[in-house]
């Protein structure tokens, strides 16, 4: 059907080059692409962080290259590219260049094999598909990025040429070619699955359309044959319809999915039509004949080798988990398996012995091979076969990015691949009305007479079929990644390309060159500029006749320029083309709107690939590394290098800087992974990576002996086209500023004229949506280093003072109840007896010391659904008990006070939620402390005071403000009081302890003394550290994110410290509440441990 001819045109491209060399020029145009695809591909191509989703690529090929094995997982694809990258580590070394290669070469090769194409797409088209496969900005990026879309661009193009050629000449090498493309796409990614149904889908309709064509054996059956195939079609139609009306319920995880009858039937149905179909055909048509139909063999060649990758399907159906690698689950699983493969082998033998065992060596070797990895992960074998697409299945609910439905359609396409896109809709809507006018006429591809006889293979209907389904199932399915519109690319471009050889094929050469067809086309394309001037003016933000403000004049100014230059250029135009037949000078002026598109494109393609690599102004990218990650690995490279012999000093990474660390990490001998759990001996590491989730984890850990450095890494394109609507897309077209900006966003990737219409800050310091993470780099080993001589050192030199101070404890009792949550408090009673606060049930347990339980009261209630009941608690945290036995409870997000008698029965509670606009207007008080006068102070921790009232509740006075100055507070929490009436407070965020002397009236107000805390550096809601003063005058002060306890003097001095994050009795888990008895011991609130010591 499509691109050859009889009859032969001479065209400069047949021409030889050179007098004594049979090198014509369309060889060496096709070689200065392919020398720049090269070039292209393989330039610079270290310089770009590896990104998030290159990590695992990357760093698990390192792990086989040295020889530590590799077993697939299909959450990273499949195996191909694992052993290609150890390949090329082997060959170059492991390194940031070196992970790209791969991609880079097989980029590259796509280009080469598209010289295979010439028979389909002429030359012109070839030339025309190497050029945008060239500079296509999705092909370029991602040929240079350790995925698997470079890999399975190839593939696909090798399936579309294999597929042709089987079609055109029923030669079986053509089969192998497809059946090893095929092999390799299922070794390589999920996509293959896409790949192989559309395939299926297209060789269906062909098989159909050439059964129609032939006359039958028994002719009444052709009509039942079509009869079922309609009712399959609405039968499909109706599971649609009804998927679309049927609401989604939740499974639980524990749970078989259930199999909707509403959807089910339907597709049974069809499924029944079509087999029944298939009967009627090998009936009335018979097998003999059918077997010699290439579009049929094709068809159940891909069928059977595929089949038993289908296993999911029935699994799921019958309640079976894929995924299962149990013994059981594999059982199981495997009988499904045997029973397609069964099935397989017995169609492929029935259909052609020979053939089908070749193919399948062909296709299950390589699969073999790779995915055991040459025979070393048995089980790989089939989490290749049922676990690829088990899993992606799953993911296709999760919809990872999820990105809406228009995204590849309005955003990917039109910001990157319009070249193609805008072409091969052009020609879809030539062929179509050339359907309609009667003049369906393909033109020739001017082949020499070495090329093989002319084809009727379906060119055209392959690439628009391709094309289209590209276009509908990717958006359809659950997951869209701007890497997936690569699969969607390719065949657009294949489809422009036959579409740009049919309009040149109709192209008079000779007549251009007479006619100054260069200069016709120099005035097109001023024209053009002339003509976007005018409209892009009037668009504008400062379209012209505003007024006389320079600005508006010069808005005129530029509006008249370019109506003068569009009016000028067009009349040129006019009198050069007069005479010219309008065929030709509609073709002239097509391809001078794809000069324009094809350097557009260049631009986009290299201002994505070369300049903005490693910022998220991009919209190709997702979760993209940051530059922040290599430059704080620079930071580390150098303090490694002065500071130890190489690699060898030791750096420590949490799990979220894992991606990418654990790859740029892997040569260090003493790296260190911490996971989201810090511990104190991290002070060991000079250097310390860790991601924003875990700042507050870590930051109790560093302290003051660190300096800090923050970075991006990991941030994501703009999402402001997430939820657009029609009025969204209404407002943003009328309001010029807006248009202008997004104009800007999509020719420069420039956001600040779209910031300033829409009132936002864009900046690449604060961009968002993004991840931080911080380089902590100890200042002793800082000191060592020239480049950071512009810190302060004087206090490079980390003393520690616990060093040499702490102790080693065992607790003597523990004290718990099963259902006990997060006790944050407690205090003993004039008895004895312990009054627990168990502030995750919202209530107070009363207690002996050893564990018996005598008493308790209290339930959840919240003052935010009204008045909270008396007694009742919304996460109690501070507690005290006054010399009448008498017990005072800070009610904490109920902000009030409660008080209790001894044996729990409500007496009062004042304080309500405020901030400071009468005295009792609390802010989450964490603590209460009752002095030998019956003062009752509270320590309103969200308002930054001390309050002081009388045990009735009555105000007397306050004290403290926001700030660092003396008296000033901080997110004061844990109070104290000594024998002589001083207040002891734990000025949280300020890291220090103050303590305030008594007044004339015994009220402890008078700032005494103050002394810092090193600790209590989070400032988690749960980081509250609380204090006690011991008979011995010894002041007890728990730091919660360290998990211990610190003993100062009365002075601040260091005494002990005891404590570290565990379990056992020597342990404690984020301690919190703190108190002493007269024998000397002290009690501790364990309060993640659940427990009381």
């Amino acid at each position: 059907m499509e691109t050859g001819s009889d009859q032969k045109k001479t065209s400069w491209l047949d021409k030889p080059a050179f007098n004594n060399l049979n090198i014509s020029w369309e060889m060496i145009v096709f070689g200065i692409i392919l020398l720049l695809a090269v070039i292209s591909r393989f330039y610079d191509l270290g310089a770009r962080v590896v990104s998030h989703d290159e990590t695992s690529h990357v760093y698990y090929a390192w792990r086989l290259f040295k020889g530590m094995g590799y077993s697939h997982d299909p959450i990273t694809h499949g195996p191909f590219q694992f052993h290609f990258l150890a390949l090329i580590y082997f060959l170059l070394g492991d390194n940031d260049y070196a992970t790209r290669v791969p991609a880079a070469i097989t980029s590259v090769a796509a280009i080469i094999f598209l010289w295979r194409y010439r028979r389909y797409l002429g030359r012109w088209g070839t030339l025309a598909a190497s050029l945008m496969f060239l500079i296509s900005p999705f092909l370029l990026y991602y040929g240079r990025y350790t995925r698997n879309e470079a890999f399975s661009v190839l593939f696909g193009v090798i399936t579309l040429w294999a597929i042709l050629r089987w079609l055109e000449t029923s030669n079986p090498r053509f089969l192998y070619w497809l059946t090893a493309a095929t092999v390799l796409h299922f070794t390589t990614k999920e996509t293959a699955f896409i790949y192989t149904a559309q395939a299926m889908i297209f060789l269906g309709l062909v098989f159909i359309v050439d059964l129609n064509k032939k006359d039958w054996e028994q002719p009444g059956y052709k009509k039942i044959f079509n009869a079922g195939l309609i009712g399959a079609g609405l039968f499909l139609g109706l599971n649609l319809l009804a998927k679309s009306f049927t609401p989604e319920f939740p499974i639980a995880d524990d749970q078989p999915a259930g199999i909707d009858p509403m959807t089910a039937l339907p597709l049974a149905l069809a499924g029944f039509m079509l087999i029944g179909s298939l009967i009627t055909a090998i009936t009335g048509y018979k097998w003999k004949n059918l077997k010699t139909l290439p579009s049929f063999s094709a068809l159940l060649l891909l069928g059977t080798l595929v089949l038993p990758q289908l296993a999911p399907f029935p699994a799921t159906v019958l309640g079976m988990d894929s995924l299962d690698y149990s013994t059981g689950g594999m059982f199981s699983t495997g009988a499904i398996i045997m029973i397609l493969t069964a099935v397989s082998v017995a169609v492929g033998l029935a259909w052609n012995r020979k053939e089908w065992l070749i193919n399948a060596a062909i296709f299950y070797i390589p699969f073999t091979i790779f995915y055991t990895t040459f025979f070393t992960n048995g089980t790989g074998f089939f989490t290749g076969l049922v676990g690829s697409l088990g899993y992606w299945l799953k993911q296709q609910v999760v919809e990872r990015g999820s990105q809406p439905w228009y995204y590849y359609w309005l955003i990917q396409i039109p910001i990157y691949e319009y070249l193609p896109a805008l072409a091969g809709f052009a020609t879809v809507i030539g062929v179509g009305i050339k359907s309609i006018t009667g003049r369906t006429k393909v033109a020739p591809a001017q082949q020499s007479a070495s090329d093989e006889a002319p084809t009727k293979a379906p060119v055209f209907a392959l690439l628009a079929f391709w094309s289209l389904t590209s276009l509908i199932a990717y958006p359809l399915a659950g997951e869209k990644m701007p890497w997936l519109t690569a699969h969607i690319t390719f065949p657009l471009i294949l489809l422009a390309a036959w579409g740009f050889q049919q309009m040149m094929a109709k192209f008079d050469s000779k007549t251009f060159g007479e006619k100054k067809g260069w200069l016709v086309i120099g005035m097109i394309l001023i024209f053009l500029a002339g003509f976007f001037g005018v409209f892009g003016s009037l668009l504008s933000s400062n379209p012209p006749f505003q007024g006389q403000e320079l600005y508006q004049l010069r808005g005129t100014g530029n509006f008249l320029s370019a109506l003068v230059i569009a009016g000028v250029s067009g009349y040129i135009i006019w009198k050069l083309v007069k005479d010219w037949q309008p065929l030709q000078f509609w073709i002239s002026t097509a391809n001078s709107v794809l000069l324009v598109l094809v350097l557009l494109t260049s631009h986009t393609a290299i201002q994505a690939a070369y300049i903005n690599y490693d910022e998220p102004t991009e919209y190709l990218v997702y979760a993209h590394g940051g530059r922040g990650i290599k430059d704080a690995l620079e930071q580390i490279e150098e303090l490694s290098y002065r500071t130890s012999d190489g690699l060898a000093m030791e750096v420590a990474f949490d799990n979220e800087s894992t991606y990418p660390y654990w790859w740029y990490l892997r040569n260090y001998e003493n790296q260190r992974y911490y996971g989201e759990n810090p511990t104190r001996d991290l002070r060991n590491a000079p250097a310390i990576l860790v991601g924003n989730n875990n700042y507050a984890k870590l930051e109790p850990v560093v302290g003051n002996a660190y300096y800090e450095f923050r970075y991006q890494r990991i941030v994501w394109p703009n999402q402001d086209y997430y939820n657009l609507t029609w009025e969204r897309i209404g407002n943003a077209l009328k309001d010029p500023n807006i248009r202008e900006g997004i104009f800007r966003i999509w020719l420069l990737r420039d956001y600040q004229k779209y910031a300033e219409a829409t009132g936002k800050t864009i900046s690449l310091a604060n961009w968002s949506p993004a991840d931080e993470m911080k380089l902590y780099i100890r200042k002793d080993v800082a000191a060592q280093v020239w480049n950071y001589g512009t810190l302060d050192f004087s206090s490079a030199q980390i003393i520690d003072p616990y060093e040499g101070k702490e102790l080693t404890l065992i607790a003597d009792r523990s004290i718990s109840l099963n259902d006990m949550v997060s006790p944050r408090n407690m205090e003993r009673a004039p008895d004895g007896t312990l009054y627990i606060l168990d502030t995750g049930n919202h209530r107070v347990l009363h207690m002996t010391v050893d564990g018996q339980l005598l008493n308790s009261w209290g339930e959840f209630s919240s003052a935010d659904e009204g008045d909270a009941a008396p007694g009742r608690f919304n996460e109690p945290w501070g507690i005290a008990i006054s010399s009448e036995g008498n017990i005072f409870i800070a009610d904490t997000w109920n902000h009030r006070i409660q008080k209790f008698n001894p044996e729990g029965k409500f007496l009062t509670s004042w304080g309500h939620f405020g901030q400071r606009e009468t005295p009792d207007a609390f802010w989450g008080p964490r603590d209460v402390a009752i002095d030998q006068n019956g003062h009752v102070y509270v320590s309103d921790t969200g308002n930054k005071r001390v309050v002081v009232f009388d045990t009735q509740g009555t105000f007397i006075t306050e004290f403290g403000e926001v700030g660092f100055g003396e008296g000033q507070f901080d997110e004061p929490s844990g109070l104290a009081l000594d024998m002589d009436g001083n207040l002891y407070v734990a000025d949280t965020w300020n890291q220090r302890i103050q303590v305030f002397s008594p007044d004339i009236d015994g009220v402890a107000q008078y700032f005494l003394n103050q002394w810092d805390v090193e600790g209590w550096y989070g400032q988690s809601l749960a980081n509250k550290p609380y204090l006690t003063v011991g008979a011995d005058g010894l002041i007890y002060v728990s730091d919660p994110e360290l998990s211990r306890i610190i003993v100062f003097s009365p002075l601040g001095e260091v005494v002990a410290a005891w404590g570290t994050e565990g379990i056992d009795p020597s342990n404690l888990y984020f301690p919190t509440g703190i108190s002493t008895d007269d024998d000397g011991g002290v009690w501790v609130s364990d309060t993640k441990n659940n427990r009381i010591q």
